[in-house]
């Protein structure tokens, strides 16, 4: 079995070798996530973005999204990470005449260089859905270090449990093994209330994701 960088390093390079990017930016793909009604933006709106961080960055169409409806300018700070250091340097280059956004890559499994209680968002969509469960589980680890007592992440991840120790790329939509479940069990484990959890249907494939809400508590542990 090849080790976890390598898995995480593969997964990476996959998205360099199609057109996703491209196809991503696109208005009907954007419109999931943004439409009026959508779940993702429901969600996303229960968030404090004061200081946000987005999780799989690409090549910033959300960040693009975010920041063209953030007309009180509300957001003071927002990180990009991505483990790719080409979408790291698209993202400097598409967003230097902001300097609220600072793009920065980060190593697939933790949320470094980000300061422990510093963030008071964080959120990953259309991404972690290909993540190893390993990568998951220490992304929502990570996420209670950095984010502020009271802060929420929310995550796009996948629900497909029926292919335990197969190929990513031969699963529906390319998900990778994790559940609703799953997910909720090791949040609450970190010490994460779990708000709100939506299963969603993707495609023709019903109930293949969900997206999991994650609040740390106001007061308690905190990990440096």
């Amino acid at each position: 079995m090849q080790p976890p960088e390598s898995r995480v390093q593969q997964i990476a390079e996959y998205w360099k070798q199609n057109d996703y990017y491209d196809r991503a930016e696109c208005a009907d793909w954007l419109a999931r996530f943004w439409a009026e009604k959508s779940e993702f933006r429901r969600l996303f709106d229960l968030l404090d973005r004061t200081t946000l961080a987005e999780l799989a960055c690409g090549h910033g169409r959300h960040a693009a999204q975010i920041l063209k409806e953030d007309s009180d300018a509300s957001i003071r700070v927002f990180h990009l990470l991505d483990v790719n250091q080409e979408n790291i340097d698209h993202c400097k280059k598409r967003f230097m005449a902001e300097p609220r956004v600072q793009p920065v890559k980060n190593n697939g499994h933790d949320l470094f260089p980000l300061a422990a209680d510093s963030i008071s968002a964080i959120f990953c969509f259309d991404a972690m859905v290909h993540f190893e469960y390993d990568c998951v589980i220490s992304y929502v680890n990570d996420a209670f270090r950095v984010l502020k007592p009271g802060g929420r992440a929310l995550f796009h991840h996948s629900n497909f449990t029926s292919n335990p120790g197969g190929d990513w790329g031969q699963n529906p939509h390319g998900r990778n093994f994790m559940s609703r479940d799953l997910f909720s069990h090791v949040a609450q484990r970190v010490g994460f209330s779990v708000p709100e959890q939506v299963i969603l249907d993707w495609g023709f494939d019903a109930q293949l994701d969900c997206l999991s809400l994650i609040q740390k508590p106001e007061t308690g542990i905190t990990r440096g």
